[in-house]
């Protein structure tokens, strides 16, 4: 219906901003405005969150120091990646020179987590060495050291992905509101690109997907928001509309 009444009013439906938060809802998101409006359906842009966020990346990819097309890292290569890495970090509560599989794997959810609240590595070291600060007793003391080792292999990760022009999921909005927030052309650029975004699925946001579109919108203005927080089903991942 928003569609319906953007189009009625003479919007052009290439400045149409669609984001929900999987390819099975974006699909059906289309089917049912190419009913009735199938060459403005094909001209807006409608997808996930992490598809808007992949197609920023490759456009300015220049901007964020990663070569043309980045290659999308999946879960086992990331494991990879840091396995040959991870004896050499000097680990004591994390090391396990045996199989640390199962740690690594540990650590690379929690990275993901943090790239939820768009936290990169500096940001991290930084409130963990803040836990060591604050630590009261040895129960917290150890919680932080936990932290600083994260922060290490965080740092580590980080720099092995970029060195091998790769992203993985959490770059993947993380990313482009770091690009946005910091380099006023791109912003300017995609604000005047899409004017107009529509957010199905409201209640499942996170950190990183408000600032996104907080960081593309020049204000409230022209976002039209639509959730059901019964339906709500990614608390256990941070999502919060704040």
């Amino acid at each position: 219906a928003r569609v319906e009444s953007l189009l009625a009013d003479g919007v052009d439906p290439r400045g149409i901003l669609l984001l929900t938060f999987s390819n099975k809802a974006a699909g059906e998101m289309f089917e049912r405005i190419a009913k009735k409006h199938k060459e403005a359906a094909a001209a807006m842009w409608i997808g996930p969150f992490h598809a808007f966020g992949l197609d920023i990346i490759r456009r300015f990819h220049a901007e964020a120091g990663l070569p043309k097309d980045p290659r999308m890292l999946d879960r086992t290569e990331a494991v990879e990646l840091l396995e040959h890495e991870f004896p050499r970090l000097g680990l004591v509560h994390y090391q396990d020179l045996y199989d640390p599989t199962d740690n690594i794997v540990n650590i690379l959810n929690a990275i993901s987590r943090e790239k939820d609240e768009v936290v990169d590595e500096k940001r991290y070291a930084e409130l963990a060495q803040s836990m060591i600060r604050r630590a009261a007793n040895e129960v917290d003391r150890k919680a932080s050291e936990e932290a600083l080792e994260v922060a290490k292999v965080y740092e580590a990760y980080e720099k092995l992905k970029r060195d091998a022009g790769c992203v993985d999921f959490g770059d993947l909005v993380s990313l482009p509101v770091r690009l946005l927030e910091s380099n006023e052309t791109i912003r300017l650029h995609l604000q005047a690109k899409y004017p107009h975004v529509l957010v199905d699925e409201y209640q499942d946001v996170n950190r990183s997907s408000v600032r996104l579109w907080s960081a593309r919108l020049k204000s409230g203005e022209n976002l039209w928001a639509v959730g059901d927080a019964k339906q709500s089903i990614y608390r256990f991942r941070g999502a919060s509309s704040f």
